[in-house]
């Protein structure tokens, strides 16, 4: 039995095969409502359904500057859905680097620090399990990862290398590849989803490992949103989901986290079909890393019980106001989770990555247009080509 120390004692971090009752599917609006962006506001007002939620930072001369050592990303064992095989030893890496981060927009206002067994609840109940199942088999097995619901209209932010299954619906042969999203704990079947978008980058530069066991990356663009489309019962759908609060500020090392996910590494295909939990545990920010742009792109969280398989796509939020700050990509080598040490990719990445594909940042993205015509327009132009170097990679 292994001793996890950093896991959170007094919150509810399940242990398999204790029954906690589902995780309700409403929750009350969040009281703490910030908006990032005055533009943003006058066209939002009334219908915003994204929470963007942000530290305040002084504005005196005396804090212009924050200084914040990052340290450059080397490849890590890419955090795959379930089943996984032996993690790889991740490279050496390079020496830290300075960033300076400017002070925050006065128009920014903060949110009051919450209790932290409600970052927990919160957390957790925008939490979802991304089981994909085939009808007769194929080249690859079933899979479960992780993600996390971050607006309320039902947008499930998660890594690539579990949305790209997706992808694959009528592989080979048509809706031989089903995915839903299941909630609660244990997780039970409650919704369809579609892709909204998933980084051309990253499919291209990673589909010939879709088969590999081994599976590396340093997590830069593993990212994807799903959008819900109806429950599997063909009841109607809620008119709120429960979402957590986002946040594009740049953590620092020694801050504390709650991650959370639906760890499944250690666990049967039955099992997890039937007895799957929620787990999060916190820990502090061991480490911060970048992709050679001097920004902070990656948060080192530790070793909990978190750290396993099937973790891919779970949420990290910030203790001191549960505002998602990241999202499980990879883990360094270890036969176990105390030995295993768990990264996330920074959703100030994510939204960086958003603004170099033309899609405007993650704000933009998610509040400006049409998200179902834009999960139309995605899947009907630019899905049936990844879809195909996914299908060569498995020739």
């Amino acid at each position: 039995m292994h001793s996890f120390s950093s896991v959170l004692t007094h919150i509810a971090t399940l242990t398999f095969g204790t029954i906690l009752g589902v995780t309700s599917l409403f929750q009350p609006q969040l009281k703490h409502a910030i908006v990032a962006q005055p533009s943003v506001t006058q066209q939002h007002t009334a219908t915003s359904t994204l929470v963007i939620a942000t530290k305040k930072t002084p504005t005196t001369s005396a804090h212009k500057k924050k200084t914040i050592s990052v340290i450059a990303v080397s490849p890590t064992k890419t955090m795959m859905p379930v089943p996984v095989a032996v993690l790889l030893p991740p490279q050496k890496t390079p020496s830290p680097v300075s960033v300076d981060t400017p002070p925050l927009p006065s128009t920014i206002l903060p949110i009051p620090s919450l209790p932290i067994d409600e970052v927990n609840t919160t957390l957790r109940s925008s939490l979802v399990n991304i089981l994909c199942t085939t009808k007769a088999g194929g080249s690859f097995r079933p899979i479960s990862g992780s993600g996390v619901i971050i607006d309320t209209r039902g947008i499930i932010l998660t890594n690539a290398h579990v949305a790209q299954f997706f992808l694959l619906k009528d592989y080979p042969y048509a809706d031989n590849v089903n995915c839903v999203i299941r909630t609660g704990s244990p997780a039970s079947t409650k919704y369809n989803a579609r892709l909204l978008y998933i980084p051309e980058t990253w499919v291209k530069e990673n589909a010939s490992q879709f088969k590999s066991p081994e599976a590396t990356g340093t997590g830069e663009n593993d990212y994807a949103f799903l959008i819900i489309t109806s429950t599997t019962s063909g009841s109607p759908l809620p008119s709120k989901f429960p979402a957590v609060s986002i946040s594009l500020d740049q953590p620092a090392k020694g801050d504390k986290a709650v991650s959370a996910a639906y760890p499944a590494q250690f666990l049967g295909g039955t099992t997890i079909q039937l007895n799957l939990f929620a787990t999060s545990a916190v820990t502090p920010i061991e480490d911060v890393y970048t992709f050679n742009t001097g920004t902070i792109d990656v948060l080192a969280i530790g070793s909990t019980v978190v750290s396993q398989s099937g973790s891919s796509g779970g949420g990290v939020a910030r203790v001191q106001d549960g505002a998602l700050v990241g999202i499980i990509t990879t883990a360094t080598e270890g036969s176990s989770t105390a030995t295993r040490n768990l990264r996330a990719i920074t959703l100030a990445h994510i939204d960086r990555s958003l603004q170099s594909f033309g899609k405007g940042g993650l704000v933009s993205f998610l509040l400006n247009g049409d998200l179902q015509q834009k999960a139309d327009d995605f899947n009907t132009i630019i899905a049936p080509n990844l879809t195909k170097l996914l299908t060569d990679a498995l020739k």
